[in-house]
This record gives structure tokens, C-alpha cells and sequence, in this order.
């Protein structure tokens, strides 16, 4: 078996014999898939609702639900109406339905979005294709919000940033 990972184009190749297990990859400490229909609102409740981090620190996290990166956790989150700080021992059952649906259409939707062929790719659409047009939250600080209109604002969550509509995705208080 050959297997390649390639993080932020620091890729590596390994082989590996039909006999040796692939301890490698960390494919073991993946959460599920995206699309899973596994993925509902008990399963993310059950994985994050006793943490205290940030729901969009949670999102990134590849061992509870992989395939989800800064630019979809942004777009996710936009969509849900769920502020990125939000901790997600906060999140009410109906917050965590809402957010196991949304992941589900966003990212079906970014598959559909971003689909080019092989061919496209390699005759140079894929050095210079960036989804940012369509994307709805991800890269748009100071630009109006596409349902209310406000500016929307930039911030930072554990070293990465988070693009988001301070009307729409409001921070409920806790008392």
C-alpha cells in the first residue's frame, strides 16, 4: 500500500507491506466523516458539550469530525447562526441539531461548489481556483453580511481566524 498525506504541501510518501498495519497515517484518531449519517446532534453533543472551548476550536478538531478546516468551520458556523466563541458547554440539544444539519449541507454544498475534473485541475484551474466568491462568511471581514447586512467581523480562535456576523451569530450571555 502506498500512502500520502500531504498537510499544507508538506507531504509525505510511506510504503507499507500487505503485512504492516498503517500506524503511520493517524487515520485511527480520525473522528467520522462529515456526511456520516452518524454525524447528529447527540453524537456532537456527546463528543463537546462538556468542554468549555469554542465551538470553532471544536470544529477543527480532526479526531471528533474530520474534513472540516477554518475556511467550512467559518461558513458551518455563519450558517448556523452560531457565534465562533460560543463554548460549547453553552449549546442548547436544539443548537447541536442545528449544527450537525448545517455541517451536513455545508459541506455537501463546498463538494458541489469546488467539483472540477482531474483535467481541469491539471491543465492549472487548481493553482488558481479559490471557492472565495461563493463562500458566504470565510474572508468577508468589513464586507455587509448577505442576510442583515452589517459589517462582518474578523477575530481570532486559537491562532486561526474566524469571520463572522456579530447581528446574526450573537454570543449568548451566561449568567
Amino acid at each position: 500500500m502506498l500512502r500520502y498525506i500531504d498537510v499544507r504541501r508538506f507531504g509525505r510518501f510511506w510504503f507499507l507491506r500487505p503485512e504492516e498495519s498503517d500506524a503511520l497515517a493517524g487515520l485511527e484518531r480520525l473522528g467520522i466523516e462529515p456526511l456520516s449519517e452518524d454525524l447528529t446532534g447527540v453524537y456532537l453533543k456527546g463528543h463537546l458539550a462538556h468542554h468549555a472551548v469554542p465551538i470553532k476550536a471544536a470544529l477543527l478538531d480532526q479526531s471528533v469530525v474530520c474534513g472540516i478546516g477554518n475556511i467550512y468551520a467559518d461558513e458551518i458556523l455563519y450558517a448556523a447562526r452560531l457565534h465562533p466563541e460560543e463554548p460549547c458547554s453553552h449549546l442548547s440539544t436544539r443548537a447541536w441539531n442545528r449544527l450537525a444539519a448545517t455541517i451536513h449541507d455545508v459541506i455537501a454544498w463546498g463538494i458541489e461548489t469546488d467539483a472540477m475534473t482531474p483535467a481541469e485541475y491539471l491543465a492549472g484551474k487548481g493553482k488558481e481556483y479559490r471557492n472565495t466568491p461563493d463562500l458566504r462568511a470565510y474572508g468577508h471581514e468589513g464586507k455587509p453580511c448577505l442576510r442583515c447586512g452589517h459589517a462582518m467581523k474578523r477575530i481570532t480562535i486559537g491562532g486561526r481566524s474566524s469571520c463572522y456576523c456579530p447581528y446574526c451569530q450573537r454570543k449568548k450571555r451566561s449568567f
